[in-house]
């Protein structure tokens, strides 16, 4: 059911006096989550819905095998957080850092998506032209520049996917164009000049940036680089950002001690994509985990989605039963989850598979980047931007409240999975929230590590 909670938790509130001396007086402050339970979850009806979409994204190995040849690639860490999961009342706790994908200046699952797709459009463009499929390494020396220079992509975006965008250009050698709305940091957006992209900034909405970015492409003749698919994930664009993603997944998998004892797997959405893709490896490998086993039974985990409450796309399509739009502000510190409405394909996957939806205030959030940076216990410290860190936010809430923690299933036998999908995408910002500099995590990280 559906049901709004209060959570109370310890806030210092500091005062100034008339003499000038700082009182600190503790205060007892509420924070609301909303949380919705999944009925139809599995459900024959809603399996059949999501089929042809499932269907479209099984083929992600030849994404997975390209990325794997990049120079730059190496698999990003499952940090295993005991001392956290002990003071959560959980058995274990796993955390998937994508802080340092191609380097911390991306840092992002996006950094996969959107060079794929960049890497994919330029070897047809050349292919159309002489003939003849170049290869990755061939496009990054520059031998077909005369035709892929040519060549623009473009994309809305709130920063991640911007960067990712900017970066595929730059190494690919085409031209790219990355479209804001005016919410977007001026942080994120000069990173995304230093890659070369011309940013251009909306008065409106990420929805706003949206239609204009498509619009310009149309006229224009460039390529709309989005994960969101209007048409089941039946085109290239979408369909390849998808299988690129699948590369946090599989890398996840690999990691996890004992991937049939997970019990549950959060992940932060915005329209949703790259939870479809993180729960659709998941289950694809329980799936064959279970057939090999014939009879014994095996259940999925629990599929968590975490949303900002001023950006509940998600949540609020699973209230009603159909997708449908968020009627929040947008205005939320997790900037990567300011979406209006959901992907309706990623959608289909999500309304089969997803277990619970829980939508949070932007305290949660940097509750969660200050608990991973703490290194609590003597786990290792991580770096975890805004838009990911809810995931750990929800579990610090649930540690503190039996009743949530309940109607999430979370109890001393849980084994839980978080998606750390972005690390500090606006130094700036994550220092004023966490009270440290990404550097200054990095460093301490390094020293656990050689412990």
């Amino acid at each position: 059911m559906d049901e709004e909670k209060c959570i109370h938790g310890l806030h210092d509130i500091h005062i100034l006096s008339l003499s000038s001396s700082p009182i600190t007086i503790t205060m007892y402050i509420t924070t609301e989550y909303t949380h919705f339970y999944n009925k139809t979850r599995l459900d024959n009806a809603v399996q059949s819905a999501a089929a042809v979409c499932v269907e479209n994204l099984s083929k992600w190995a030849e994404a997975i095998e390209e990325i794997r040849t990049w120079p730059e690639y190496e698999p990003q860490p499952l940090h295993s957080l005991p001392h956290q999961a002990k003071k959560l009342g959980i058995n274990k706790l796993f955390f998937k850092d994508e802080s340092k994908r191609f380097g911390t200046s991306l840092g992002s699952f996006k950094a996969l998506g959107a060079p794929y797709a960049v890497f994919k459009i330029l070897a047809d463009q050349v292919f159309s032209e002489t003939g003849s499929r170049p290869t990755s390494a061939e496009l990054r020396t520059g031998k077909y520049m005369d035709i892929t220079q040519r060549v623009t992509v473009c994309v809305a975006t709130d920063g991640n996917q911007g960067r990712g965008l900017a970066y595929g250009a730059k190494i690919f050698g085409c031209r790219c164009v990355d479209y804001i709305h005016n919410h977007v940091s001026e942080g994120r957006a000069q990173m995304m000049k230093e890659l070369g992209a011309i940013v251009i900034r909306i008065d409106g909405e990420y929805e706003a940036s949206v239609e204009r970015a498509k619009e310009d492409a149309r006229m224009n003749g460039w390529h709309f680089v989005s994960s969101t698919s209007w048409s089941d994930f039946d085109n290239g664009i979408p369909q390849n950002v998808m299988n690129a993603y699948m590369v946090v997944v599989e890398e996840a998998l690999q990691m996890v001690p004992a991937v049939e004892e997970i019990t549950h797997v959060f992940v932060c959405g915005g329209v949703g994509s790259i939870a479809a893709a993180v729960f659709l490896g998941f289950f694809t490998r329980y799936a064959q985990i279970q057939e090999s086993r014939g009879a014994k039974p095996l259940s999925p985990p629990r599929f968590i989605v975490v949303e900002p409450k001023e950006a509940d796309c998600l949540f609020q399509s699973a209230k009603k039963g159909e997708m449908c739009l968020s009627e929040g502000s947008l205005r939320t510190l997790m900037a990567g989850l300011a979406c209006r409405g959901p992907s309706p394909a990623a959608w289909k996957i999500l309304s089969w598979l997803t277990s619970d939806f829980v939508a949070v205030p932007d305290e949660v959030a940097v509750e969660g980047m200050k608990a991973l940076a703490s290194g609590s216990g003597g786990d290792i410290p991580v770096v975890c931007g805004e838009s990911s860190a809810a995931n750990m936010g929800v579990i610090l809430q649930a540690a503190n409240d039996q009743i949530f923690g309940d109607k999430l299933g979370l109890n001393s036998n849980s084994q839980v999975v978080l998606f750390g999908l972005e690390g500090a995408t606006d130094p700036a910002i994550y220092e004023k929230l966490v009270g440290k500099t990404p550097q200054e995590v990095f460093e301490a990280q390094q020293k656990v590590s050689k412990l």
